[in-house]
Order: structure tokens, then sequence, then C-alpha cells
């Protein structure tokens, strides 16, 4: 108590916060609290400073959970215009969700097994498949890959975690 008030110091506000001490570190340090919103401490006893956790609380609502609803709300959503059955290639998918041509692979890559069996992976299932110079070239139906992206969950450009479909008698 300092002052009449609960107080923790920063391993305490970390435990506090459900964060790392190190993140506590950052956001606390007096370079970082104009930026952060990080309240001053409460007091100081054996050169130690203490928060008090009414701060902290409030620190949690301004800053944390602030970003973490900014995270949250860039959820891509699309309306694509044209034939809903004509076909994009994974180029313009790729451009659609704004990863690179790496993340893509990767995608592409953890999405081919459950392709092979006919279903949805990682990134829906291509609409046409057909050999090419340097691989497969794949594309998809226009809205398909507009309700999919409009569908999915997770942020930014992330697909969000695959649907995991499970059949009677089928291994995943």
């Amino acid at each position: 108590m300092i002052n009449g008030r609960p107080c923790t110091n920063r391993r305490g506000a970390a435990e506090y916060l459900n964060r790392s001490l190190h993140t506590i570190n950052l956001v606390a340090s007096p370079k970082q609290r104009p930026t952060t919103g990080w309240r001053d401490p409460a007091g100081e006893v054996d050169g130690q400073e203490w928060y008090a956790l009414d701060d902290l609380d409030a620190f949690n609502v301004s800053y944390f959970q602030s970003k973490r609803t900014a995270r949250m709300a860039r959820v891509h959503h699309v309306s694509l215009e044209g034939d809903p059955d004509d076909l994009i290639t994974a180029k313009e998918f790729r451009d659609l969700i704004g990863v690179t041509h790496g993340t893509w692979s990767k995608y592409v890559e953890k999405s081919a097994q459950a392709w092979d069996k006919g279903r949805d992976g990682y990134l829906i299932k291509p609409d046409v498949e057909e050999p090419g110079r340097r691989g497969v070239i794949r594309s998809w139906k226009r809205h398909r890959v507009e309700t999919w992206i409009n569908s999915r969950t997770g942020s930014a450009s992330s697909t969000g975690r695959p649907k995991q479909v499970t059949q009677p008698g089928v291994e995943s």
C-alpha cells in the first residue's frame, strides 16, 4: 500500500497484466512512457518503483486492449467486381490477401495434402489446376475467393486457422 492505494512493482505488474517482464520493462521505461501512456509510479520504496493497481487497470485498457482491438479490426473484407464464376490467378488471390510470394508458397504447401484429398486446406481448393512451365497453374472462382476472404478468422494478412472438418473413417 502506498498512499492508501494497493501497488506492485514491475515484476508484479507483469504478472498482474499477464505480460512478460520484458514487455513491461519496455512499455514502462521512462523513454517510452510518453508513447505508451504508462503511468508514473505511485511511489518508490528501497529504490524500487511501485505502481498502483488501478493505474495498471487503466493502462491495460488504454494500451494493450486497444492494440488488440485494432489488430482484430484489420480482418480483410473484399467485394470483387465482375462475373462471380470468372477465374482469378494465384497472384491475384495472393495480392488480395496481401502476402508475399514466399508466404503464399507456404500456404500452398500446407494446403496440398488436403487438396489431394479433395478438401480445402489452409487455402481453399483451387477450381482449376493445370500443368505449367514451372509447376502447377492454379485458379479459383471469384465468388469462392470473396466468400473465403470475408469469412476467415484472423487479422491482417493471416489466413486464419483452417477449419478442420473430420469425417468418420477419414484421417486428417
